[in-house]
């Protein structure tokens, strides 16, 4: 029950990284690898205006969420479409300059000290088995739950989220749905960004402390749940989130009586060979047509 809980809690918030991820791929064919620092200095945003200058936690929650979406949206703008003949991977290259500016710009502000950011709602929480959950961690499990419902109606019931579907395939076909296919990839990375820095703020508070490329770790377990459930699938993002904390929290819990380190880096690694030699496509990820 303690790993269950406490993979489930952890893996929420992985999911939310994924399904960033998988959003941004779905649009754009590109796996955005600075999702993580984005979500980092979304953080250092929340810190400046909530501890350092002493306003409430929702206004630096806000302000986090909203300097998150813009810099996804102007990476959009400003680099992505002035690279749509290049190779997605040229794109995805482009990512790894952006991350390394953020952690920058981090260190040259904030230098490496560590900072704390408290929590939306204080309290010790509910008792599962042995474990605490925190008001932050059951949270983060509403937020999970709610934007899967949200995307979900977006993509399947709109005629915008089905532009989105299609936008990395077919963009004609998104002009035929009347959906102009620039607003389809401002969309796609300004709402990326915003659930990395949602992920970031719900996670903080279990870690208790941040600093320049503190999401990275984050960003690497969001990478292996899209992986696990499916680069082209987001119920399969939020899937591999909760596979990957249950195991997360299962190998943690073992490392205790071992004396081999590094068991969770290798787990993650294990799972991933399995994933692409067994079912490449993930574990809800569709075969291509």
């Amino acid at each position: 029950m303690t790993v269950l809980t406490l993979g489930i809690v952890s893996g929420a918030m992985y999911g939310l990284i994924a399904v960033g991820i998988v959003l941004i791929y779905r649009g754009t064919k590109v796996i955005n690898f600075a999702q993580g620092e984005i979500g980092t200095f979304s953080l250092y945003l929340a810190w400046f205006l909530t501890t350092e200058h002493g306003l409430p936690w929702w206004v630096g929650a806000v302000a986090a969420v909203g300097g998150a979406t813009l810099i996804g949206m102007a990476f959009e703008f400003l680099v992505v479409r002035r690279m749509v003949a290049a190779s997605r991977v040229s794109v995805a290259v482009a990512t790894i300059g952006l991350a390394s500016v953020l952690a920058a710009v981090e260190l040259k502000v904030w230098g490496i000290t560590l900072r704390s950011l408290r929590g939306p709602v204080a309290g010790d929480g509910v008792k599962v088995g042995v474990v605490y959950v925190t008001p932050t961690q059951m949270i983060s499990l509403a937020v999970l739950a709610g934007t899967g419902v949200a995307l979900a109606w977006l993509l399947r019931s709109t005629d915008f989220g089905l532009g989105v579907l299609a936008a990395a395939d077919d963009p004609t076909a998104v002009r035929l749905v009347g959906v102009r296919l620039s607003r389809v990839t401002s969309f796609t990375w300004g709402a990326g960004a915003a659930l990395a820095a949602v992920a970031a703020l719900l996670l903080e508070p279990t870690i208790r402390t941040f600093s320049p490329d503190y999401a990275g770790r984050l960003f690497v377990a969001g990478l292996v749940a899209a992986l696990v459930g499916g680069l082209s699938s987001l119920p399969g993002a939020f899937a591999g989130g909760i596979v990957v904390g249950v195991i997360e929290a299962y190998v943690n819990q073992k490392t205790l009586t071992s004396t081999v380190s590094g068991l969770s880096t290798l787990a993650m690694f294990a799972l991933i060979l399995l994933v692409l030699l067994v079912r490449p496509r993930g574990l809800l990820g569709k075969a291509p047509a």
